[in-house]
């Protein structure tokens, strides 16, 4: 293989986290990998996920739900200054935080709500991304879940914590909007 090919390939690596069961029952001790989808895949099941989320709610709720949506996507499109953010900290208004954070916490609260049919639409993604170590001492040894669900998974519980995991794993994008925020406010300080 050509060298610069491989490094390219080392470099798209897609994230993974692997899952140990230690809650006492049939699953206890079975360890799984859970990896990142790929981003065309991600967002696509974002987009149907909101999607769903907004079909779903409330008038009430979507009066809420819109101004954070608005205020999200003007702010993360702005890059503010150090003052201005100084200032928000300050007078309690710091905006530029608060609308990416209720906007996760929101989404997040309201995905595993929805409705069991769009639900097992919108989590059926998330359990594709779920593998299962066949022998947990050789980690080459991964078969998907899906393949064969009702062997691999015996405990409800199981379920809802690689939807869990997973889920997480595909949402810390608002998590590192953040962070990256903060890190570009600390390069702006008339400190630094």
């Amino acid at each position: 293989m050509n060298p610069l090919m491989k490094r390219w390939r080392l470099k798209m690596a897609r994230r993974t986290i692997d899952i140990k069961i230690e809650e006492a029952g049939r699953d206890q001790g079975k360890l799984f990998k859970i990896t990142e989808m790929s981003a065309f895949d991600t967002e696509a099941w974002a987009s149907r996920s909101i999607n769903a989320i907004l079909r779903n709610a409330s008038e009430h709720e979507k009066m809420r739900l819109l101004p954070l949506v608005f205020s999200y996507f003007k702010q993360m499109n702005s890059e503010p200054d150090f003052e201005t953010l100084q200032d928000e900290i300050k007078t309690g208004e710091a905006a530029h935080f608060k609308s990416t954070e209720s906007l996760a916490v929101y989404l997040s609260s309201e995905f595993f709500q929805l409705p069991y049919d769009e639900l097992i639409i919108a989590t059926k993604p998330l359990l594709n991304c779920c593998g299962i170590y066949l022998n947990p001492g050789q980690n080459q040894m991964i078969d998907p879940v899906s393949t064969n669900p009702t062997q691999y998974v015996e405990e409800a519980s199981t379920y809802y914590t690689l939807y869990r995991e997973a889920f997480k794993l595909h949402t810390d994008f608002f998590t590192k909007k953040i962070m990256q925020s903060l890190a570009s406010l600390g390069r702006q300080s008339p400190l630094n």
